[in-house]
Formats: C-alpha cells, sequence, structure tokens
C-alpha cells in the first residue's frame, strides 16, 4: 500500500469514526427526535435531560482524557472508543427505560470523550506533522462534515425506505452499532503506533501542571472559547429563522443542516491557506470575518423581506465557523508544545473552550424569555461577536509571543518545498 493510499484510509477512518461514534449523543436526537420519543417513550423534557447529562459529563472528561492520550496509545484508545460506543449502540435495541438510558448516555460521556477526544487530535496532530497541521486539522474538520453528510442523509433515506416505523428505527440502530464496531478494527489496522519521548516515572498531573504554567496554554484556551461561542450561538438558527424572519419550521430546520454542508467547505478552505499564510494569521482573519458575520445578526432587524440575507450570512458564518473549528488546535506546533503534551494540553483547552455548551444555552434562553422576538436573538449573537473580538486579541497576544518559533515553522516549510521541487526536477 502506497504512502498516499494509506494516509487517505488513514483520513477517512478518523472522519468516519469521528461521526458515527456521536450517534446515541448527538445525531440520534438531532435527526431523528420524534422517532426516538416513540421507540424509547421519551418526553421532552427527558430527551432534554439526557442531552445535559451527556454535557456534563464531556466537561469533566476532557482534561483527563487529555492526560490518558499522552499516557496510552492513542490508537488503541480510539479503538477502545469505538468498541464500546458500539456495544452502547447494540443495549438499545432492547428498547431501555428511562433510568438505563441515562446510564447508557453518561458512559458515552466516556467513550466519546475521556478515551476519544484527545485521542482523535493526538493522532491527527502526528498524522499532519510540522508541514501539513493546517490541512490535517482543517481536513479531519471537513471531513467530519462531509462524513456527517452522507452518513446521516443516507441513514434518513434507509429509515424512509424501510416504512419510518419502529422496526426502521432498530435497524437504524443496528447499522451504527455495526459501523462503530468495524471503524474500531480498521482503526488498529491502519494507523501505527506514535513515535514519541517517553517520561517514565513521571507524576500523573506533571502534565497538567506543566500546561497549567504555560501561558500559551491558556491563551490557545481562551481562543477556542472565543470561537466556540458563536458555534454554540449557531446552533439557535432554526429558531432564529422561524420567529425573527417568518420562515417555516421546515426551512429553519434545513438552514440548520446546511452546517454540516459547509463543515467540508470551510474546513478544506481553512486548511488550506492555514498551511500558505500560517495557523494564527489564518485565525485571526477568520474571526474578524466572524465578527463581521455576527454582527450582521446582531445588528439587523429581523424582516421576511430579508430572507436572502439570513440564507447567505447563515452559509457565510457556518464556513467561518467550521474553518476556525478545524483550527484552533493546529496552533500548538506554533506554542512550541510538545507532542508528549498534546493529548493533555487539547484536554485542559477543551475544558475551558467548550464550556460555552454549559453557559451559552442558559443565557440564551433567559434572554429568549425576557426579550421576546428579535431583540433576544440579536443581543445572543452580540455576545458571540463579543466573544470573537475577545479571541481576536488573545491571537495577537499569541502571535507576539511565539514570533521566533512562528517564523521558524515558515523557514522549515518553505525548505520543504524546495527539497520536493528539487526532487521533482
Amino acid at each position: 500500500m502506497s504512502i498516499r493510499v494509506k494516509r487517505f484510509i488513514q483520513l477517512l477512518c478518523l472522519c468516519v469514526g469521528a461521526t458515527v461514534i456521536y450517534f446515541i449523543p448527538v445525531h440520534l436526537r438531532a435527526t431523528f427526535y420524534v422517532p426516538m420519543q416513540e421507540v424509547f417513550s421519551l418526553t421532552n423534557t427527558q430527551i432534554g435531560d439526557l442531552a445535559g447529562l451527556y454535557g456534563t459529563m464531556t466537561i469533566f472528561t476532557y482534561l483527563p482524557g487529555g492526560w490518558l492520550a499522552d499516557k496510552f496509545s492513542p490508537r488503541k484508545m480510539l479503538a477502545l472508543s469505538y468498541f464500546g460506543t458500539g456495544i452502547l449502540t447494540f443495549f438499545l435495541l432492547l428498547k431501555p427505560g428511562y433510568s438505563m438510558m441515562m446510564v447508557i448516555f453518561a458512559l458515552c460521556g466516556v467513550t466519546t470523550t475521556l478515551t476519544f477526544w484527545a485521542a482523535l487530535l493526538k493522532i491527527t496532530r502526528d498524522f499532519g506533522k510540522n508541514d501539513g497541521q493546517g490541512k490535517a486539522f482543517g481536513g479531519l474538520e471537513g471531513g467530519r462534515g462531509l462524513a456527517a453528510t452522507v452518513i446521516l442523509m443516507g441513514a434518513t433515506l434507509i429509515y424512509g425506505m424501510m416504512g419510518g416505523n419502529p422496526t426502521s428505527m432498530m435497524i437504524i440502530i443496528s447499522i451504527f452499532g455495526i459501523l462503530n464496531i468495524l471503524t474500531g478494527i480498521f482503526t488498529l489496522i491502519v494507523f501505527d503506533e506514535i513515535k514519541e519521548e517517553k517520561k517514565t516515572g513521571e507524576n500523573p498531573f506533571a502534565g497538567i501542571v506543566e500546561c497549567a504554567k504555560n501561558p500559551n496554554v491558556w491563551l490557545i484556551s481562551f481562543i477556542v472559547l472565543g470561537i466556540y461561542t458563536v458555534h454554540s450561538v449557531s446552533q439557535y438558527i432554526a429558531p432564529f429563522a422561524n420567529e425573527v424572519f417568518a420562515a417555516t419550521v421546515v426551512f429553519g430546520s434545513i438552514l440548520s443542516l446546511s452546517k454540516q454542508w459547509m463543515k467540508p467547505v470551510g474546513g478544506f478552505i481553512g486548511g488550506f491557506f492555514a498551511d500558505k499564510i500560517g495557523i494564527t494569521n489564518m485565525l485571526s482573519i477568520g474571526v474578524v470575518l466572524l465578527v463581521i458575520s455576527t454582527g450582521v445578526f446582531a445588528l439587523v432587524p429581523g424582516n421576511p423581506s430579508l430572507l436572502i440575507l439570513l440564507i447567505i450570512n447563515t452559509l457565510i458564518m457556518f464556513t467561518i465557523v467550521a474553518g476556525l473549528r478545524g483550527l484552533y488546535f493546529a496552533n500548538m506546533n506554533e506554542a512550541g508544545i510538545p507532542l508528549r503534551l498534546t493529548g493533555t494540553v487539547i484536554g485542559f483547552a477543551s475544558t475551558i473552550g467548550f464550556t460555552a455548551d454549559v453557559f451559552i444555552p442558559v443565557i440564551s434562553g433567559r434572554l429568549l424569555d425576557a426579550y421576546p422576538g428579535g431583540l433576544g436573538y440579536r443581543m445572543m449573537f452580540g455576545i458571540g461577536a463579543l466573544f470573537c473580538v475577545i479571541s481576536f486579541v488573545l491571537l495577537q497576544v499569541f502571535k507576539k509571543r511565539n514570533a521566533k518559533t512562528i517564523d521558524a515553522i515558515k523557514l522549515e516549510k518553505l525548505g520543504h518545498q524546495k527539497v520536493e521541487e528539487n526532487a521533482a526536477e
């Protein structure tokens, strides 16, 4: 097998795996909400509580998951995650009650975060090496979106063709369980162990302490928070379209689903230009564009006559968010962070950065109740724009602190390009 083919299969495995592993906690609710209610006899409140339980578990497992990814084989951790999630998916075939569903969702917080998230990104970082970090992380984000679009649309078509009944739902659940198991097997086959310096006898908290003492890690963490806040806010696009622009529920749902369509576009564009102009430079440009995009929704009053503006700006926002999400962990090389700390840094930054999924729904819900109509939504998008401004400022601080390392990576990349050009001649 050639290196090019092997790398393509590895990226495909990462993208498919990063889609199917989230079937229970994310895609089941987002794509098959009503069938989920009917098959498992769940109320809206119960489904919301299951999602909240899963989210809480992820926040508490990002950091220890990062340490595990630095301590153990990321390849084996990914495989374990897929196998564990596959088994949990098969448990759904038993049509468990609400209490057992809570156990399953809580355990998904372990298999999709503790043993998965940091290991996934560490393998992605190793996959990209120094001269391809932008393409690797951007390719992962874009590939995840493409994989999610194809797989979820396929699942929806199968569900419909099989009659759209509880039996159809059981078939879909079985398919995702099998896909998780198969992805775990392929992960063990196509990936090699990461070669890195190992420290023996090290205090398990030493890496966490080292991260906490590194200003760059804190900068990365809050840069992630600023960008991810807009991602959390953008989850309200569907009701925003319905209530403010008088769009239909179906239209709002399709507009919200376009986030998956734009992930490949944003991911690959962001990765391509990041490798041309530098990751931090690309993040800075993207954040400025995101401030403008969220600012439009924060300032322009909702009106059915402006529906075309809603569509265009939403697609722009989703594209930018996808591009930035594919890159905000890719600047670890520019920060001079050693590979052995990759998992711990990702866990540390995720614990801080992804808290937006906790506080944005709480704040947004209260704003929408207190200021019905368009004002509540405009205030919500205004918060997103403000957090992006903070990210931009922190990116400039990061760039100034790490100017020498960024320049060194740029020179090294130019050297690699010259070697490849000479070899081609």
